[in-house]
């Protein structure tokens, strides 16, 4: 297995995981907290706003750009 299939396959399952979560929640929305809630309370605050586009650049930068072959 080359490491772009499994970098594909590591965000498939994170995203089947998150989208199961939103389910989940939206299922029992009063005991849960959602993910738009989450995120939501995530984006108040600078530092942690910062933390979530770094994060995001991250993940982009590593499953993408590293595995398409585009620096080689």
């Amino acid at each position: 297995m080359s490491s772009s299939v499994f970098s594909y396959a590591l965000y498939a399952l994170f995203t089947a995981a998150l989208l199961a979560w939103g389910v989940f929640t939206r299922l029992r929305h009063p005991r849960y907290a959602t993910l738009d809630g989450i995120v939501g309370r995530m984006m108040r605050h600078p530092a942690l706003r910062w933390g979530l586009w770094f994060g995001w650049a991250f993940v982009g930068w590593h499953f993408f750009v590293r595995g398409s072959g585009a620096f080689k």
